[in-house]
């Protein structure tokens, strides 16, 4: 029977006591409570991501989510982002099951064109970036080991990251506890996967008004796979470390590195092959061994100071070593192929500096940041035959380069006791570089550049309409240079520098609602319709390479919506919408549907727990609308329903906690297709998911 097991780690929630100072502004405008409902405590989380400040969700004028380190951890398998914001409306996040290219993300249908990783969504990890200047981003090196909060920001406000008119997916992990605390987890999955980690932190007197707070966790991941050839091994380490000298000053220190020996790549299924067996691998994947090997270390290191009370700065420097060797299923021996194996060496990293600013003008209390942010990257490709399996000769040689730097101010105002008012712009300057090494007497230089320069504005105001409703409404617009990957093959998917690509530029609207019905039901509504200029599409993708070409414009009207609910007996029910009619304008294939854009959405969860016993479990839902998988909507894949439960025990024990907890996906054992190959020409569209399948774990920490 097909399974998948796993999804543990120690249960906690961490981000109460930063809503407990939401709550206390809050009550300076609605009656003071004594025992907040988790209604108010949920409408009062703390996000940073929106203005780049602390402030309660419930004030910005923007779609912004926190999944919980709860959510993310309690009897989940840790091992990517789709376990987790699969509940977020906007977002949709297709596991492919296959290591060797993670999971798309798609925020309101940005992303989709994405043939692996992430685009036009920008990630971060503890402010740390995880997308490149180019805007390609890597979710797999996040480790969900020890997450407090995942921030995820949808709309028109993420366009002040730069390459992120989708959005902005921000990881914060744990700090340290103030006792040290040791932890340790195993699960076994379906498939033969098992996952082991273990972690330790703490907080120690540093100097005579400082302290030292640390923490670290290890995992190591394998997978036999659901389908044949999609084995998978991973071994990850995460740091964060933290002097905070005196009361005004910090340093930290983070290290994240990331060990991929071998992940086998199935790759996709015509149709028929999937009808005749959805486990079965794609054409070639086994004859040519197809496989990604992965190496990842990263660092970064962040200075905060306050230099007084309405004026503080921070200051960022990280750096990357990012290793690929990839096995793609054909030869690619004829002279200007490119080659079938891939030799990625990237060397990327970056500074930012940012200073906020607290003051009162006219009366009005505002809050201003202004920062500049750089970033390179540079990274050395170079193409093999693929001799079934083994390197061959060379066939491609290049050293390409992106650079990125962007100055950017925000502001956020409150003009009234009932009016926000947000705005920001942000200035890039782009350029990227092609040096062509491998040119032969048959082979012309592909040696080649660009630049691009953009400024974008955003704008946004709060009404309070009562002092627990709020409407909001924006304005951003959004600007997407092409990545070095898309630039990599000429149309035709021929290697080649293709310098006929541009970016793509986007107008977005926003407005909704956010309120508390009662005290214990919290509800955000979201309306958006976005404009689109030079659309990115995939021309081309053949045997794990694909082409881009820009077509048009593309119109995207949809609505977002969320309601959770906490109910007496500690009940809680949670439900998102997700509506997204997104289409090509003003071009060849105009009314056609993006493809890899499901229209609808639908995510529902019930969880119970009893403090008394420590007996916790939900019970979850989704549903899907079907998937075009190419631009001329010619094919798609089926719509779909699934269930899953879960459930555990809690026990604490003097100093001892432990987690037992079981899970079963796809409880009816559907057959569906859980992500797609968008365009590709050999009809291999199609990835399935697993059927039935089951997760059992535990975990046990100790406290010093």
């Amino acid at each position: 029977m097909p399974a998948r097991l796993a999804r543990g780690a120690v249960s906690l929630l961490a981000g109460t006591a930063l809503c407990s100072v939401g709550l206390a502004a809050w009550a300076q405008t609605a009656p003071p409570v004594i025992i907040p409902s988790p209604g108010a405590i949920a409408i009062k989380r703390i996000v940073v991501s929106a203005t780049r400040t602390r402030q309660s969700s419930f004030d910005v004028p923007v779609s912004i989510y926190a999944v919980t380190g709860r959510q993310v951890r309690t009897a989940n398998e840790q091992e990517n982002l789709s376990e987790s914001l699969d509940r977020v409306p906007g977002i949709d996040v297709q596991n492919q099951q296959n290591y060797a290219t993670g999971v798309r993300i798609t925020s309101r249908g940005f992303g989709a064109q994405t043939a692996f990783g992430t685009r036009n969504v920008k990630i971060l990890i503890d402010g740390v970036p995880a997308t490149q200047p180019d805007g390609t981003g890597d979710s797999e090196v996040i480790d969900l080991g020890d997450v407090s909060r995942i921030e995820v920001l949808s709309g028109p406000f993420s366009v002040l990251y730069g390459n992120a008119a989708g959005g902005v997916i921000q990881v914060f992990s744990k700090d340290g506890p103030a006792v040290p605390t040791v932890s340790g987890g195993i699960l076994a999955a379906s498939y033969g996967s098992w996952r082991a980690s273990a972690s330790y932190g703490g907080t120690r007197k540093f100097g005579a008004d400082g302290s030292f707070n640390y923490m670290m966790n290890a995992s190591d991941f394998y997978s036999g796979g659901y389908r044949d050839h999609s084995a998978a091994r991973r071994q990850q380490f995460y740091g964060k470390y933290r002097v905070q000298v005196d009361a005004d000053t910090s340093y930290t220190l983070l290290v994240d590195a990331l060990n991929e020996p071998r992940s086998l790549d199935p790759g996709g299924l015509t149709a028929a092959q999937y009808h005749a067996d959805p486990q079965a691998a794609g054409n070639g994947a086994v004859k040519f061994d197809t496989r990604k090997s992965l190496r990842h270390f990263q660092f970064g290191f962040i200075m905060r100071h306050r230099i007084d009370a309405d004026n503080s700065i921070r200051l960022l420097v990280y750096d990357v070593n990012h290793d690929v060797l990839q096995y793609l299923p054909f030869t690619g021996s004829f002279a200007a192929s490119g080659g079938g194996v891939v030799d990625l060496a990237r060397k990327s990293g970056g500074v930012g500096a940012r200073f906020t600013h607290k003051d009162q003008i006219a009366g009005v209390p505002i809050t201003a940041v202004a920062g500049v942010d750089f970033g390179y990257e540079d990274q050395h490709r170079k193409g093999y035959v693929n001799n079934y399996g083994t390197v061959g000769a060379l066939r491609r040689n290049e050293q390409d380069i992106a650079r990125n730097i962007a100055e950017y101010a925000q502001i956020n105002a409150n003009l009234t006791p009932n009016i926000i008012f947000d705005a920001g712009l942000r200035h890039s300057q782009d350029y990227f570089s092609v040096q062509d090494l491998y040119v032969t007497p048959k082979l012309t230089n592909d040696t080649g550049s660009v630049s691009y320069s953009h400024t974008s504005l955003v704008a946004g105001a709060t009404y309070h309409l009562t002092p627990t409703t709020n409407l909001f409404a924006d304005y951003g617009e959004g600007f997407e240079t092409p990545t070095l990957d898309q630039l990599a093959y000429l149309p035709n998917g021929e290697a080649g520098f293709n310098a006929a690509l541009v970016p793509t530029t986007s107008q977005n609207y926003e407005a909704g609602i956010k309120s508390l019905l009662g005290s214990r039901t919290y509800v955000q509504v979201a309306a958006f319709h976005i404009h689109t200029n030079n659309q990115i599409v995939v021309s081309s993708s053949n045997n794990g390479r694909t082409a881009y070409a820009n077509e048009g414009q593309t119109g995207r009207n949809g609505v977002d919506a969320s309601v959770d609910s906490f109910l007496p007996h500690h009940i809680e029910l949670y439900g998102s919408y997700t509506l997204l009619k997104a289409f090509f304008q003003h071009s060849a294939i105009a009314g056609k549907a993006l493809p890899g854009v499901p229209q609808q959405r639908i995510f529902t969860e019930v969880s119970w727990h009893d403090p008394a016993s420590g007996f916790y479990t939900s019970v979850d839902g989704q549903w899907q609308s079907r998937m075009y998988v190419d631009n001329q909507n010619s094919a798609y894949a089926a719509g779909y329903f699934t269930a899953g439960i879960a459930g555990g025990f809690r026990q604490t024990i003097g100093k001892f906690g432990f987690d037992e907890f079981a899970r079963v996906d796809n409880l009816f054992n559907r057959t569906y297709v859980g992500a797609v190959v968008v365009a590709a020409n050999n009809g291999q569209y199609y990835e399935p998911s697993p059927g039935r399948n089951f997760v059992l774990g535990a975990t046990a920490k100790y406290r010093f």
